[in-house]
């Protein structure tokens, strides 16, 4: 018995007044053919046109266009469930996060709640900023979070900054998130295609010489640890606290490449060609996950195992965990890589970890 594909989820997140209701409009307005459900947090930011409204039916709102747009009716997950009940009017989910708030508990929902994950799964987080005054909300944690867990960062608002202003936001946020793509725009004037159906949450990482170009830093052949941003995925089992991960091999003889700058939040990445040793893997990171998880804002791993033919997608968000299988490794070249993005993080001993991880 085939069951139906499980249905796409892309966060939309930012500070407040980064462009988030601006993008949404958009979506519930134009006509790009797509069939799209909406959750609002505060559907009240939500100024929509009277015209484009074609049926009401309580908190959930039909759209000329073929979208739907609802209002968070309790908790995200009774409202995600009484959505899955109207799943034949749409293909496609978005989900828009307060302005102020932290981000990481919405992903973890689909993460942890398995009816949530029959039906639903991630595809991408996006982070919509303020170009003209994120630098004045930084101090914020929330802020600070909104912008390391994105996959996708939406530099918006550029009509009203200077070039040298743009530049000194982009250093600031990528050291932050240095792997996360990035598009700079005016009125969150993005096209759909470049932040929907992305695969973010299903194993798809920049490679070394795509992050590599995107820094304009020279690095060698082998192994490549530096402080750096990742994002991870993972679709089969979810753990609240660092349970079973994977490990992978590798040859060794690497360097470390360290980007420091002022911000307490840090990103560590490293990649190593060859196989880890699952036993040890899961050996160093569950500890590490439940001791340092408050910290941990994000991680994520694709990773070569010994002894597997497919590829090890790790995902962590704090303290939750998943792990699934990604696809066949075939004639690539087999290799691990890592990254963390949190704050306080120990680089050198994350990396010493990993590489312990090697069978030998």
């Amino acid at each position: 018995m085939q069951t139906s594909p499980r249905i796409p989820v892309t966060i939309v997140t930012g500070f407040l007044g980064s462009g988030k209701t601006t993008l949404l409009n958009r979506v519930l307005s134009e006509a790009h053919g797509k069939r799209i459900a909406i959750i609002e947090n505060e559907f009240g930011e939500v100024s929509i046109d009277d015209a484009l409204l074609v049926d009401a039916n309580q908190t959930v709102f039909k759209m000329s266009n073929g979208c739907l747009c609802c209002t968070v009716n309790g908790d995200l997950v009774a409202t995600l469930l009484e959505l899955s009940k109207r799943s034949d009017e749409f293909d496609y989910v978005i989900i828009e996060t307060t302005g102020v708030a932290n981000p990481a508990p919405v992903v973890q929902t689909f993460m942890l709640n398995e009816d949530i994950a029959d039906t639903f799964v991630l595809d991408a987080v996006v982070a919509t900023v303020d170009a003209k005054h994120v630098l004045l909300h930084l101090a914020s944690k929330e802020c600070k979070e909104q912008i390391a867990l994105a996959d996708i960062i939406l530099l918006n608002k550029l009509d009203l900054v200077d070039a040298s202003e743009v530049e000194l936001v982009e250093q600031k946020l990528r050291a932050l998130n240095t792997l996360a793509v990035w598009h700079k725009t005016e009125r969150s004037n993005v096209a759909l295609a470049q932040i929907l159906d992305q695969g973010l949450f299903a194993g798809a990482m920049p490679t070394k010489a795509e992050s590599d170009k995107a820094h304009a830093h020279d690095h060698d052949d082998h192994e490549h640890c530096e402080h750096d941003h990742g994002d991870c995925d993972h679709d089969h089992d979810a753990h609240d606290h660092g349970g079973e991960a994977c490990d992978h091999d590798h040859h060794d003889g690497g360097h470390l490449h360290a980007h420091h700058h002022d911000e307490d939040v840090v990103s560590v990445g490293c990649e190593l060609p060859g196989e880890l040793s699952r036993e040890r893997f899961n050996a160093w990171f569950g500890p590490l996950i439940r001791t340092q998880g408050d910290r941990i804002y994000r991680c994520k791993g694709v990773l070569s195992v010994a002894n597997d033919s497919k590829k090890v997608v790790l995902q962590a968000v704090h303290s939750v965990v998943e792990v699934t299988s990604g696809g066949d490794w075939a004639q690539e070249k087999r290799l691990s890589r890592i990254v963390f993005i949190g704050k306080d993080l120990n680089a050198d001993e994350i990396v010493a970890g990993f590489k312990s991880c090697l069978v030998v």
